[in-house]
């Protein structure tokens, strides 16, 4: 009988062990599983056999293998063998942020050819790569992977040289000027009727309408009530439930990547960025947006908030395929809402 027991107790024990053993496995297997799939929705364009660009991380990503000398000693060969292979990486980033698509047709490489800036910029972000893995091999070789980042001092050197204020139209039939000045037609005319009638022939000759007086008196109440409301905030303070970020499907537009890509009405100007957005992403070093191939990726994203309004792109614009162009409805909506301040903090994120 104790026997028995003693056989039942090792059965449930082994079988415990097998079930645990099992669900480790299946727990590795989903770690393995979720981060493939992660990986997969990352949108990398490559530019070399071992180097490309990962516009979903805004970083650049390149692999090196190196060997040690023949005559290394074993217990150095390893380290000599992994530095090679760090120097190979770095000459694979540089093919990679060489190719990295600015604007248009327009890459890092053309634009170090002309700016000693753009030259210095790039050094920069080379010497601040890093290693992210190294492999030593069996044989005595070494891989390692590196990254370096497109955002920050690289990404405000690089919109320093494209990123000029354009001289479009704005909402209300505003006019930028490449100086920051805005004329509108209420500009114009006010300035027009100052000309032809001086403000103090005006005073003498015009004689206050009859409905002046109310109007004063409705501006003095609404004057009483802003500071009613400013001195009890917590009156009137309302759920913020706008939209915190852009994210535009551009699948099956032909669109393609760039550090400044932009999103144009149907028939007219630029959306976005405008002179605003410019200013900010330049001072932030942010780029201009994100891309991703997975449109639930794209909502989940962090830089678009919890409620992200998305928008279909109609088709590109020009022969570079770096300009989206919306609908009529998408446009009129998304101009609503820029003219409301919506962009001036939230990210933006182009689903390819």
């Amino acid at each position: 009988m104790m026997q028995s027991d003693k056989s039942l107790k090792h059965a449930v024990s082994s079988s415990a062990s097998i079930r645990a053993h099992a669900f480790c496995c299946l727990l590795s297997l989903s770690v393995v599983v979720s981060a493939s799939t992660a990986k997969a929705e990352e949108f990398v364009e490559w530019v070399g056999a071992n180097s490309g660009v990962n516009w979903s991380a805004a970083q650049i990503e390149a692999e090196g293998a190196g060997i040690a000398p023949e005559n290394a000693p074993p217990s150095t060969g390893r380290m000599m063998a992994c530095r090679a292979a760090i120097v190979d990486a770095q000459r694979n980033l540089l093919e990679s942020i060489e190719g990295v698509r600015v604007e248009g047709t327009t890459v890092v490489a053309n634009m170090m050819v002309e700016s000693d800036v753009i030259k210095t910029s790039v050094s920069g972000v080379l010497r601040g790569a890093r290693v992210v893995n190294r492999e030593p091999q069996p044989d005595g070789s070494c891989i390692v992977s590196m990254t370096a980042p497109l955002e920050g001092q690289f990404a405000q050197k690089i919109y320093s040289e494209v990123l000029v204020p354009e001289q479009l139209a704005g909402n209300n039939g505003a006019s930028i000027l490449p100086n920051g000045l805005t004329i509108t037609l209420a500009n114009v005319f006010s300035t027009s009727l100052e000309l032809l009638i001086p403000s103090a022939i005006a005073a003498e000759t015009m004689p206050a309408p009859a409905w002046q007086g109310a109007l004063d008196r409705l501006s003095a109440r609404l004057t009483s009530l802003e500071a009613l409301i400013s001195s009890h905030p917590t009156v009137v303070a309302a759920k913020d439930t706008g939209p915190t970020g852009l994210v535009i499907d551009a699948r099956g537009s032909n669109f393609i990547p760039s550090m400044s890509p932009k999103v144009r009405q149907l028939r007219a100007g630029i959306l976005y960025p405008n002179a605003t957005h410019q200013d900010e992403r330049k001072e932030r070093g942010q780029l201009v947006s994100l891309f991703t191939r997975d449109l639930d990726t794209a909502k989940r994203h962090p830089i678009v908030g919890e409620r992200p309004i998305v928008l279909k792109a109609l088709r590109t614009f020009g022969s570079t395929r770096t300009q989206i162009v919306l609908g009529n409805q998408s446009s009129t909506r998304l101009k609503g809402l820029i003219d409301k301040g919506f962009l001036k903090d939230s990210g933006v994120i182009i689903v390819l």
